[in-house]
């Protein structure tokens, strides 16, 4: 897609409280990464607006960098697979902190990690301090590793949002079960005293006139109570259909 820095970083958003290490399957694909490639190190990591945080890393722990001396900022103004086989002769790179002083980086091989919508967030990428060749199948691999990484976070992120809201539908469905408990309450105590009066009139009532409008009534006072049951019952069966997916 079309490069956008603030929609990008939109994306990258949804990612921060992220909690990326109780997934034990994102430290295996970095593990395969590195098999692949035949690095000491790999890393998962999120390019912000000013920084590059390693959010998953396996051989060598580190959690942040400025993004303007990082390499993972050129995949992400890409939008696809870079490899870098010597650092120290790419013109974009040989004056970079981390290859003029140590750790020495030399080989560098970073594939884009693309959200649902289309914005690169971050990166899976693999370094090492000795210079090498490889081959478009690496490239392609890692790209593959890349995608199936998004996978992952993609999923785990759409189940923490589904528990959120099916929290808040819970919440939802207590508060209407409580306004037709007090509406029930509130509407059948005036019900039963009108029905008392009622009553009251009809034992009184000595014309066939009266009788009639007692029966109409009546009747109305009937289908409002029935109202009310139905109510109440409506949020009996959300409530209880709601526990059921729960």
């Amino acid at each position: 897609m079309k490069y956008n820095e603030a929609e990008r970083l939109v994306a990258v958003n949804r990612f921060h409280q992220f909690n990326f290490d109780l997934n034990k399957n994102l430290h295996s694909l970095l593990r395969l990464a590195t098999d692949i490639y035949e690095t000491p190190v790999a890393f998962l990591t999120l390019v912000d607006k000013d920084d590059q945080m390693f959010k998953v890393c396996y051989g060598f722990e580190v959690q942040l960098m400025p993004r303007n001396t990082s390499f993972c900022t050129h995949v992400v103004a890409l939008e696809e697979p870079m490899v870098v086989a010597d650092a120290n002769a790419d013109n974009r790179f040989t004056d970079n902190p981390m290859v003029m002083h140590p750790p020495h980086i030399r080989f560098y091989a970073g594939a884009p990690l693309t959200t649902n919508d289309g914005f690169t967030i971050g990166t899976l990428c693999v370094m090492d301090v000795k210079s090498k060749e490889t081959t478009e199948n690496k490239k392609h691999q890692l790209h593959i590793l890349a995608q199936q990484t998004m996978n992952l976070m993609e999923l785990e992120l759409t189940h923490k949002m589904l528990n959120e809201k099916m929290q808040q539908v819970a919440e939802q469905n207590k508060v209407l079960r409580e306004i037709a408990f007090i509406q029930s309450h509130e509407f059948r105590g005036p019900l039963t005293s009108i029905m008392g009066l009622m009553n009251i009139i009809r034992q009184e009532a000595d014309t066939v006139s009266h009788t009639y409008y007692l029966q109409l009534m009546d009747e109305a006072v009937k289908k409002l109570d029935e109202k009310i049951h139905v109510v109440v019952k409506s949020t009996e069966v959300a409530e209880s259909t709601w526990r059921a997916l729960a």
